[in-house]
């Protein structure tokens, strides 16, 4: 997906530590969540590794394009409730 949009909120960056199914590794992710707007809609996205890293704080009053993936991930809740999530990763962001 790629729009044009205006920053309402940014994060700095968050470390979190988590487990890794596959190999039952301790590893780190760091990430960083912004709330964007394109004037009609308003949506989460979220920023992974280097690049939530290396990401200045951003000017909430500039127009920015961004290029996001969409993603759907399924889980199963402690109490095995089956749910679904839908993940907006920000890929790209330039100023316009």
């Amino acid at each position: 997906m790629e729009k044009t949009v205006r920053i309402i909120s940014q994060t700095g960056a968050m470390t979190r530590s988590y487990t890794d199914k596959r190999t039952g590794e301790q590893k780190t992710m760091t990430s960083r969540s912004f709330r964007l707007t394109d004037g009609v809609d308003t949506f989460m996205a979220e920023m992974t590794g280097e690049k939530a890293l290396n990401c200045p704080t951003l000017d909430v009053h500039q127009l920015y394009r961004v290029q996001c993936t969409m993603v759907t991930r399924e889980w199963t809740s402690q109490n095995g409730e089956a749910n679904v999530t839908n993940c907006i990763y920000l890929d790209k962001i330039n100023v316009v």
